[in-house]
């Protein structure tokens, strides 16, 4: 290994070219060729791919437009996916937020960018389970790591940049709320495996909607924030009715669970927000941010 890592140190960029000229290529299937794929991918990402162009290829592949790159395929795609969303988590690791700027919120709004647009794969995806459990396992890393470096730097530049500020935070609500739906289907079609991941993104959901909503305290807009009841429904956006067995306990999930609450800012936002705005004179950015959660 360290062999390695002295022979390709200063190359990356080549390898990163060949790794693209591979996938070029088209390739005989086999049992490990999908997982091969990903391999290629990974080096890719390592050695100066953009995520930008990658996500955009797997793009063309869930729209069945046609990749520029032949060897990514429907087959292929499952630990493709994988493998882009671990890389999306280390991308958003590795942004400094010691001394929060602008180039701190340009690399979080891509990074939030290309998370939305992953996770928009599984309801364009149905019922693909590897991507569903790479969706709650990843995601939930990926809001673990906003949430200890993202938002503290964001909080730092509410005042200065408080529309790219918004801007971030209105773009998580997508991805955030669908994640909820599949917590949902994952319960509903009682898959053992994908259930045991959805207490832990419930409890990392619940604690985005209390941090962003301390924030916005913190920064006197609380009134700019408020919540909205969010429904259990399927990958398709189908409304999963309650079983009479369940009942209890999706009662006692309603009262308790913050993270069935998610951001609405297009129905009902008036209601939400109330006649009396405390941030309306004290603070210049808060007549247009209205966030939801």
């Amino acid at each position: 290994k360290q062999w390695y890592q002295r022979r390709v140190r200063g190359h990356h960029p080549r390898l990163g070219d060949i790794c693209r000229k591979c996938l070029e290529g088209t390739w005989e299937g086999g049992p490990k060729h999908s997982d091969g794929v990903a391999m290629l991918v990974r080096s890719w990402l390592e050695h100066g791919a953009e995520m930008e162009e990658v996500v955009g290829e797997l793009q063309r592949v869930v729209d069945k437009t046609g990749s520029n790159l032949p060897s990514l395929t429907r087959s292929t795609l499952p630990p493709v996916y994988r493998v882009v969303c671990e890389n999306l988590v280390g991308n958003l690791r590795k942004i400094s937020t010691d001394t929060p700027d602008e180039n701190t919120v340009t690399d979080l709004a891509e990074c939030v960018n290309n998370f939305a647009v992953l996770i928009s794969f599984i309801k364009q995806i149905n019922n693909s389970r590897p991507m569903i459990r790479s969706a709650l396992t990843l995601g939930q890393r990926f809001l673990e790591v906003f949430l200890s470096k993202g938002l503290p730097a964001l909080s730092g530049l509410m005042k200065e940049q408080w529309l790219e500020v918004q801007s971030i935070l209105k773009r998580l609500q997508t991805p955030t709320r669908y994640l909820h739906h599949v917590t949902g289907h994952s319960k509903s079609i009682r898959d053992i495996a994908l259930t045991a991941k959805v207490p832990q993104m419930k409890k990392t959901l619940e604690l985005l909607v209390l941090k962003v909503k301390a924030m916005l305290a913190a920064h006197g807009c609380s009134a700019a924030f408020w919540l909205g009841n969010l429904k259990q429904r399927d990958l398709k956006g189908q409304e999963i009715l309650s079983q009479e067995p369940q009942k209890d306990e999706d009662e006692e999930e309603a009262g308790s669970d913050i993270s069935e609450l998610s951001i609405d800012t297009d129905e009902g936002e008036e209601e939400g927000r109330g006649e009396d705005d405390p941030c309306e004179d004290s603070d210049p950015y808060s007549e247009s941010m209205s966030i939801g959660y």
